[in-house]
């Protein structure tokens, strides 16, 4: 019973459906992924953010 819980992208509204019954958007999970040690593309990722925020400056 993964999943059970969605979260609306445009109106911010939590739902048991794929779909938000107020504004017929898709809907997301709400809950962080797992956290590994052994994550395999952790330093990419942190390239990536590293990236980001000197293109910002």
């Amino acid at each position: 019973m993964r999943n059970l819980m969605w979260k609306c992208e445009v109106c911010q509204r939590y739902t048991l459906h794929r779909t938000c019954p107020t504004c017929g958007s898709l809907t997301r999970n709400p809950h962080p992924p797992k956290f590994s040690p052994e994550d395999r593309f952790g330093k990419y990722r942190r390239m990536w953010k590293r990236d980001m925020l000197w293109k910002e400056v």
